[in-house]
């Protein structure tokens, strides 16, 4: 018997309005409505890390730096960043995320890609690197600016995720220019997406520092493997439930409750797992197994319940 910590990286209420037509998760949110429920940090990443035993303050981790270090790139000249591709959609006056969220690469591709950009754009101010299925980029000097991950804004403006601060502009013209270079190169992820924007993130003013004792990780989340202690906790594990990674499977959206919830419940129910800590949009819900005998509490829909 352990405890299981989940992060739902990318389930995210959509705005006012636009609920008409979305599946309802029926056990998810049952499990949720009969939680003790608290506040999180919006980040999900955030609270995995602090989960995971690393000395994570409130502010937006340096990820991307902390993953360069550990691959033993040189970090103190430069300003690093991840490079997410995106899938857009045009609407009559904005462009949007698309609804899948982020696009998928796998290794193969992210290091195809991360040479392409070497070739044309790389140079002694702007450097790529691949790791695993991601790729780094790492500009000469220190930036200031904020950014924030794609991710949890699935289907939302594409302005929400716009970098700001007094460097913002930098990051905006390069944008536009790997949206000029990928026009012609029809670059696919796993899902079979074009890839139509690289969208820069993982940079802020918060340190990471690896763990001594972690959870066992059932996720290969690159930044999560890379803080792992060197020793584990025999009881408790952390996994990572994305969407996106879903439905680049071939999974629809409305699988999830038969692929995550229903297996949790059972295994809440047979005494596999203790307890659950589940993270989602900011909100932590802490899930036992007598929990069930609060019938009596109303079950909402999910996007109800995770506003």
């Amino acid at each position: 018997m352990y405890r299981l910590h989940i992060a739902i990286a990318d389930l995210e209420p959509p705005a006012s309005g636009e609920v008409d037509g979305l599946p309802r998760l029926p056990t998810l949110e049952r499990l949720c409505a009969r939680a003790d429920v608290r506040a999180g940090p919006r980040d999900w990443r955030l609270w995995a890390l602090s989960r995971l035993g690393c000395p994570v303050g409130t502010e937006t981790p340096a990820l991307a730096r902390f993953l360069a270090e550990q691959q033993g790139l040189e970090v103190h000249a430069r300003t690093w960043f991840v490079l997410t591709p995106l899938h857009l959609v045009a609407g009559l006056s904005t462009v949007h995320h698309h609804a899948a969220g982020p696009v998928l690469l796998d290794p193969t591709e992210a290091r195809a890609l991360a040479v392409a950009l070497t070739a044309d754009f790389g140079d002694e101010q702007v450097a790529f690197y691949a790791v695993g299925a991601l790729v780094l980029m790492g500009i000469v000097g220190a930036l200031l600016v904020s950014t924030q991950d794609p991710a949890p804004l699935a289907g939302r403006d594409l302005a929400d995720a716009a970098a700001r601060g007094p460097d913002a502009q930098r990051l905006v013209r390069l944008g536009g220019e790997f949206e000029l270079w990928l026009h012609g190169r029809r670059l696919t992820g796993r899902d079979g997406r074009v890839v139509h924007a690289l969208h820069p993130w993982g940079h802020g003013p918060g340190l990471v520092t690896p763990a001594t004792v972690s959870p066992r990780l059932l996720t290969t989340d690159p930044f999560l493997v890379a803080a792992q202690g060197a020793s584990l906790a025999a009881n408790a594990a952390l996994d990572v439930w994305s969407m996106a990674d879903l439905l680049a499977q071939g999974h629809s959206f409305h699988e999830a409750d038969a692929i995550w919830a229903q297996p949790l419940r059972a295994r809440l129910r047979d005494g596999e797992i203790s307890s659950v800590e589940l993270h989602v949009a900011g909100r932590t819900f802490a899930i036992t197994a007598r929990q069930r005998l609060r019938f009596y509490r109303t079950v909402r829909p999910w996007w109800e319940q995770f506003s």
